[in-house]
């Protein structure tokens, strides 16, 4: 690889090693140079979140998650680098996608240190940044493709069968699509299986996430470059020509910057463009599918987006339930999770405590499925090599709701709440509050379950459940 060339051309070696996954969190590092850890040789930044350990970076000028992002190796010279409490220094690093499957699973960091850049003689480095973004090279590769169908949506959900129904008329028809879920819930995957029904199935899927790069970059990639039109750019196809005859993904369109709203109006009215800089008017034919997190009715009221785009994007509108609303879903979906993850994992899980299905079904899960197969992951991760049920303890260190703590709360909302007299962690002490609630509840019925399940208005399964864990 000429990248890897580049990095050890001046000191055959690496001086840095990073490795981050998808959440941004670091799983190791390795600082062979003391210029990259001055604070502090011991300094631990394994388990920290990658843009809090460095505090010049975010999402969009870190090679590490533009990688992520991308999906390419992104090979970067004289990048600064400031981490929290020290001096910053300036680096040149190789960042490359980690995959598993065809799903980024994380990213590789080597770098070593370089001096500072020189000064540049009025050349604006932004104008480099576009062109790096802009590179047809980095925006298409092989598997532009879409790898998902509407029989890997998995449910026994009344609303989500219907809804796998509609993907199938809709496909059949060149209309847009509008996709509305909540982060997490899917909305890749309904993208996905409308252009894989369709006729252009063998045609390309490019995808996009709007909200992944700077506004000023968005449309250089949307639609191409032409000479000349900044410092060093050169002609170059945008994402729209690379989708022609296919389907174009805009993912989370509720973040597309407000003037370049008309130009993908324009588009989808009439399939015409010009590239950036460029004077020629081009054609396309591509299917425009979109995706929002957001109700689009309440972005248009916060003059956030254009009301006639709306109605281009949602002729044929696709609704995904919250995993919450559809909680049958839930065991289904938890016992694929555990055959694929004991798959990965080297286990042998086949079997599953009761109140695992409990615990997983009170859960508000905030971000739906996504965090629902994270939960699982963990769980089947820390069980027992040797082990074949998946129980509760595997699964209450990720479990994120705090249902039952508010349903106990509330026989006792009338009355003045004594807090210890030793402060401690929130989640220590919501517990221990619960824990007396539950243990007057059980006083006041005898100790029968069921009863103080009703004195508490929770199921019987969540008290017997809560009984174990506090040990009552």
């Amino acid at each position: 690889m000429e990248e890897i060339k580049k990095l050890f051309k001046d000191i055959g070696y690496i001086e840095g090693i990073t490795i981050i996954n998808v959440e941004g969190e670091i799983l190791f590092s390795a600082k062979f140079n003391n210029k990259m850890n001055e604070k502090d040789e011991n300094y631990e930044v394994v388990g920290k979140k990658f843009l809090d350990v460095y505090e010049n970076l975010d999402e969009n000028n870190s090679s590490t998650y533009r990688a992520m992002r991308n999906g390419v190796p992104i090979y970067v010279e004289n990048q600064e680098l400031k981490s929290v409490g020290q001096k910053p220094i300036h680096i040149t690093s190789l960042s490359v996608p980690i995959k598993s499957g065809r799903s980024i699973v994380g990213a590789i960091d080597l770098s070593v240190v370089s001096d500072p850049p020189k000064e540049t003689g009025g050349v604006e480095i932004k104008d480099e940044v576009l062109y790096a973004y802009n590179k047809v090279e980095s925006l298409h590769r092989a598997d532009d493709k879409a790898v998902y169908t509407v029989d890997d949506i998995h449910t026994c959900d009344s609303g989500m069968i219907e809804m796998k129904e509609n993907i199938a008329k809709f496909a059949k028809s060149d209309l847009p699509v509008l996709i509305y879920g909540e982060t997490g819930t899917g909305k890749e995957l309904v993208a996905h299986s409308l252009h894989n029904l369709s006729k252009r199935a063998d045609k390309p899927f490019v995808v996009q996430n709007c909200s992944s790069i700077p506004a000023n970059l968005i449309e250089s990639i949307l639609f191409g470059t032409s000479k000349g039109a900044f410092t060093g750019a050169v002609d170059n196809m945008g994402l729209l020509e690379l989708a022609d005859g296919g389907t174009l993904f805009l993912d989370e369109i509720n973040s597309m910057p407000m003037e370049l709203q008309p130009k993908i109006l324009r588009v989808i009215q009439d399939g015409t463009f010009r590239r950036v800089g460029g004077k020629d008017v081009r054609h396309v034919d591509v299917r425009i599918i979109s995706s929002t997190n957001e109700k689009l009715e309440d972005v248009i009221a916060d003059g956030r987006f254009r009301r006639d785009l709306f109605y281009r994007l949602a002729v044929l509108m696709v609704e995904i339930p919250s995993l919450r609303d559809r909680k049958k879903d839930i065991p289904l979906l938890a016992n694929l999770f555990i055959g694929k993850y004991n798959a990965m994992f080297g286990k042998r899980i086949h079997k599953v405590e009761p109140l695992v299905y409990d615990a997983l079904s009170e859960c508000r899960w905030q971000g739906n499925v996504r965090e629902l197969e994270s939960a699982i992951a963990a769980a089947v991760c820390v069980a027992d090599d040797k082990s074949d049920t998946l129980e509760y303890r595997h699964v209450s260190g990720r479990l994120s709701c705090m249902d039952m703590a508010e349903e106990a709360l509330k026989p006792a909302a009338a009355e003045t709440i004594e807090l210890p007299d030793e402060q401690g962690a929130l989640a220590d002490m919501v517990s221990g509050y619960e824990k007396k609630l539950i243990s007057r509840a059980l006083s006041e019925a005898d100790g029968n379950i069921t009863k103080a399940a009703q004195l508490l208005d929770v199921p019987r399964q969540t008290l017997s459940r809560k009984v174990k864990e506090y040990g009552l």
